[in-house]
């Protein structure tokens, strides 16, 4: 079992959960275990990044070279280690959290992310472990910008003039080069939550919270919105309807299968995608290949089955023939790709292909996170209660991977279907988590 290292990565609040000491530790076991002679660090826009650059480089040794690419979106990564030739990558962000709390990804040289097996190694050497007596010190480079951002120009190679589009960075990574991308084009774009203080990211803004997006929305307007670093895409149509990772994965599916590109029809998705995704799924003739929760997890199902496409509902999106890792702004430009490829707007391609069971997702905020022997007697609760009333749906119940947080989801086919069975099974989870004196909120 792993203490620190979470579904991604390590995260917690600097100087209150996440600490220098932790920190630096991780980084003097990441030198012993991954023996890495160049680093590759690029950061999100929280006023905390720079003090948790300074703590990784003080578990490090001199002879580790780190370079700082400054404010980029995760996705980068595995452009900067092919192109500068690092054997690691670093990225400071804690994704689609609130400001206070920061984290760290670690990126193996091929730009994936680390095995469960590895963390467990480089957390085993923690009670050990030494800090080395002369320490790495990082340099800055704006060159990687400029190459991701040669990168994502290289994708648009069609019209993009029939597009308007309203950008909502979260304040976070992807606030410039948004920008830098989209002015060298045709398409019509404007862009709202772009102005980063240090504490404002994800504030009431980009893909965790979509309604100052759509209230921002213009007639004909499509809308795009990325997480603090940005490895996340949510889309909202014409109409102002949001579409989540589902709809992303089925459109992108279909335009990779038009050019021949879907390897072995497969589709890879975790156990939150919609049962109206698994349909469509289904009704394409593509085989769905499901996993835990988790964007690694997704990448690991698809390297075994040699997929190209995976992802979650969340946005995460992984093209395996680009990138090894989700990027949220490689599933724009391929999402508009498709639209452009079938002369579709987003709006009818969500009506003629899709259609999402109606879904609630509860998240109960803990002060003790209930183990996995715990979990699945809530999952055995609800079952007994699914088969006592005969939802036509679904319910799933876990832990999330980041937060003390318990997360329930409930599909059913009607809304008011989906009410009482919703209403009814928290009644039963609560009185559960208070009778083991885990408190919600």
């Amino acid at each position: 079992m792993k203490q620190y290292f979470g579904t991604d990565g390590i995260r917690g609040i600097p100087n209150k959960t996440l600490n220098k000491d932790l920190v630096s530790k991780i980084f003097s076991s990441v030198e012993k275990e991954l023996s890495p002679v160049s680093v590759a660090v690029i950061l999100d826009t929280r006023s905390s990044s720079l003090e948790l650059l300074n703590w990784i480089c003080n578990g490090l040794s001199e002879k580790v070279e780190v370079v700082n690419y400054g404010v980029l979106p995760s996705g980068s990564m595995p452009i900067l280690l092919e192109k500068f030739g690092h054997d690691l990558g670093v990225i400071i962000s804690a994704s689609h959290n609130p400001s206070e709390y920061n984290g760290i990804k670690l990126i193996n040289d091929v730009g994936s992310k680390l095995s469960d097996d590895t963390e467990i190694d480089i957390e085993n050497n923690l009670k050990t472990i030494s800090l080395p007596e002369k320490t790495s010190i990082s340099k800055s480079s704006t060159k990687g910008y400029d190459k991701y951002l040669e990168y994502l120009e290289s994708l648009i190679d069609f019209d993009l003039s029939s597009f308007n589009i309203l950008f909502d960075t979260a304040n976070g990574s992807s606030y410039k080069i948004i920008e830098d991308l989209f002015q060298s084009k045709k398409s019509k774009f404007k862009i709202i939550s772009n102005s980063p203080d240090g504490k404002n990211i994800n504030f009431n803004c980009g893909a965790t919270n979509l309604d100052n997006l759509v209230s921002n929305l213009g007639k004909n307007q499509l809308g795009a919105a990325f997480d603090g670093d940005a490895d996340r895409l949510i889309l909202v149509d014409e109409n102002k309807s949001p579409c989540n990772g589902d709809v992303i994965i089925l459109l992108i599916a279909k335009y990779l299968e038009a050019i021949n590109k879907l390897n072995n029809n497969i589709v890879v998705s975790t156990v939150m995608s919609n049962f109206g995704f698994k349909k469509a799924v289904e009704k394409n003739n593509y085989h769905n290949v499901e996993t835990s929760v988790g964007d690694k997890y997704v990448a690991s199902a698809m390297s075994e089955h040699n997929a190209s496409l995976g992802g979650e509902q969340s946005g995460h999106i992984i093209i395996s023939d680009e990138l090894p890792v989700g990027d949220g702004l490689v599933s724009l430009i391929y999402s508009l790709k498709a639209l452009a490829f079938f002369n579709t707007s987003l709006s009818e391609f969500k009506e003629s292909n899709i259609t999402e069971y109606p879904q609630k997702l509860i998240n109960l905020e803990l002060n003790l996170m209930p183990s996995d022997e715990q979990v699945k007697e809530l999952n055995d609760i609800a079952n007994n209660l699914y088969n006592e009333i005969g939802l036509d749906g679904r319910f799933l119940i876990r832990k999330s991977g980041t937060e003390p947080i318990l997360r329930v989801l409930v599909e059913a086919e009607s809304e008011e279907e989906l009410d009482n069975f919703s209403e009814e099974l928290i009644i039963n989870i609560k009185n559960h988590l208070f009778s083991w004196n885990i408190i919600y909120t």
